[in-house]
């Protein structure tokens, strides 16, 4: 097992780590809160911090959980609606899910999933869904599927829509995913 020093720890908390998540727990003095290393909130001044190998020692020192990155439920931070919103992306590769119909499997509000896809993911829950299905197409497309075929399959409405967007995630166009390097456009 790894030995944790003070260093190891700043340099985890200063790059947010999400490896040492669990490991320690940064606290603050001057909020009295207690995060994970990967925390994304402001970085406190190193003279604020005091660190504990685990949230029950981080409690009894008098911090509460932060709300941002959810210290007090880890290793379990995600809200519940989580699971389902990632679930229902995964599993429709073939179509667009609307923003609408993931609020309402979620239960909660769009702003809600937005805001936390932005915080967490760093990007869109439509922009998440979509890589997802450019995933899907270049699997497919790697496997032998024509790639007019594989747009429509994966729920782009146009192939010229499939192609740029396909483009803007690889950098090259799908007719060079097919494994000969030779554009079929």
């Amino acid at each position: 097992m790894e030995r944790l020093t003070y260093d190891k720890m700043v340099t985890a908390m200063l790059t947010d780590d999400i490896n040492y998540d669990g490991k320690f727990y940064v606290c603050v003095k001057t909020t009295g809160i207690y995060c994970v290393p990967s925390c994304k909130a402001k970085t406190p001044m190193l003279k604020n911090v005091v660190f504990f190998p685990s949230k029950q020692e981080a409690i009894a020192a008098g911090f509460r959980g932060c709300k941002r990155c959810r210290s007090e439920f880890f290793p379990d931070v995600h809200p519940k609606w989580w699971g389902k919103a990632l679930d229902v992306m995964q599993r429709e590769l073939t179509r667009k899910i609307t923003e609408e119909e993931l609020a309402t499997i979620a239960s909660v509000d769009i702003s809600t999933i937005r805001r936390y896809f932005k915080a967490y993911m760093e990007t869109t829950p439509m922009a998440f869904h979509r890589k997802l299905r450019l995933e899907y197409a270049r699997t497919l497309i790697e496997q032998g599927s024509d790639y007019l075929t594989t747009a429509y399959e994966c729920g782009f409405e146009s192939a010229s829509g499939f192609r740029d967007a396909f483009i803007k995630q690889y950098g090259y166009t799908p007719g060079k995913s097919n494994g000969n390097g030779k554009d079929l456009l």
